[in-house]
């Protein structure tokens, strides 16, 4: 220690290390945030939030909501995350009237059901209720027609447990829209059990193999011109006026 001027004493402070804080590593301020993430997370997932509050069914008209429902297998209460929208998408595909699905999942706790069905093509007469026949060929014995339309044409007499039944549901299903509106009903040939006749609303009668009945039918457009008569669509085609 010096003595200056004066004698006055100079003092030197003393000498102090710098000590350099480091910042937290990017890692532990990650890790940390996960950490707290993940808690939060699960607490969700335990807490009704995250569970499905809503169900809705959209396109349906021949079905229910309650079977569509069912028949997906999601019910209010499950788990939001739990629901596979293939899954769902696949068991619904199942049901015969189902011609598309599509499943919108909205964050955090609805689910929305969209559907196509097949058209209606026909009816078919059963005692005193009319089952509906689609466009896919098949048909509802459990969906019968509470109030039928006057414009779908109707299979008349037909025993529905026989393979020729099921061939001919399918044929007919295959015409074209602007054919079969011109049906009005579809009855057995009594003495030809491989035969169908056709009533249209032209008052044409009209006869064809139950097997060929999607192929022959394309042909009648060229009859709707005649006069009430038979149209023959078998192994030969012609036509005969009533009159």
């Amino acid at each position: 220690m010096d003595k200056g001027e004066g004698g006055e004493v100079e003092r030197v402070p003393p000498f102090r290390s710098r000590v350099e804080h480091k910042a937290p590593s990017l890692w532990a301020v990650l890790f940390i945030f996960l950490f707290f993430a993940g808690i939060l997370f699960v607490l969700f997932l335990r807490s009704p939030l995250s569970h499905l509050s809503s169900i809705s069914v959209t396109g349906h008209k021949l079905l229910t909501k309650q079977e569509i429902v069912k028949q997906s297998g999601v019910r209010l209460g499950m788990s939001f995350f739990g629901v596979k929208t293939e899954d769902v998408e696949r068991n619904l595909r199942r049901l015969d009237a189902i011609k598309q699905v599509k499943l919108d999942k909205h964050f955090p706790s609805k689910l929305a059901i969209q559907i196509v069905e097949y058209p209606v093509v026909a009816y078919i007469q059963d005692e005193q209720t009319h089952i509906p026949l689609l466009a896919n060929g098949a048909f509802l014995l459990t969906h019968p027609a509470t109030s039928m339309l006057r414009t779908m044409p109707i299979f008349e007499g037909w025993d529905k447990e026989k393979a020729s039944f099921s061939e001919l549901t399918s044929q007919f299903a295959n015409l074209p829209a602007s054919i079969r509106s011109q049906i009005l009903t579809i009855c057995p040939k009594e003495d030809k059990p491989d035969q169908a006749v056709l009533w249209t609303r032209r008052e044409h009668k009209i006869e064809v193999r139950i097997d060929q009945l999607a192929e022959r039918m394309k042909l009648y457009p060229k009859f709707l011109k005649q006069s009430p008569g038979t149209v023959h669509l078998l192994d030969s085609i012609w036509f005969t006026p009533d009159h």
